[in-house]
């Protein structure tokens, strides 16, 4: 599970890599441009990848995949899908909230595919 600190890390931009500026993405190649300003140095530029992700509700009552638990795990293998169940600490908001995060091995199109698949479109 991921905890309360790290979502707070993660949503107030918390990153022990220093001084980047802005991050570009490429749809076609799954990968990630940092550009950094670094002092004395100037801009530069390095690809990374990194793993797309989604924070989802509980999709029970949308027909997600038919309902069907087997078909759901079957597409999450087809695409490289991962499903964590966030920290709540049984808060009512939170557990009525985003309580999943999807995460894809295979690329940003595979996990909006997964989710296309399944009768749920962004």
């Amino acid at each position: 599970m991921i905890s309360q600190e790290e979502i707070k890390s993660f949503l107030e931009g918390n990153d022990p890599e220093e001084h980047i500026v802005a991050i570009e993405f490429d749809y076609l190649t799954d990968s990630i441009y940092k550009i950094k300003e670094i002092p004395g140095k100037g801009k530069e530029i390095r690809k990374d990848t990194f793993t797309p992700f989604a924070w989802v509700g509980d999709l029970r009552g949308l027909n997600f995949y038919q309902s069907s638990k087997g078909l759901q795990k079957e597409a999450m293998s087809k695409h490289g899908i991962m499903i964590e169940k966030l920290e709540t600490k049984d808060n009512d908001r939170l557990e009525q909230g985003l309580k999943y995060m999807a995460k894809c091995l295979k690329g940003y199109r595979q996990l909006i595919q997964f989710f296309r698949e399944g009768g749920v479109d962004r």
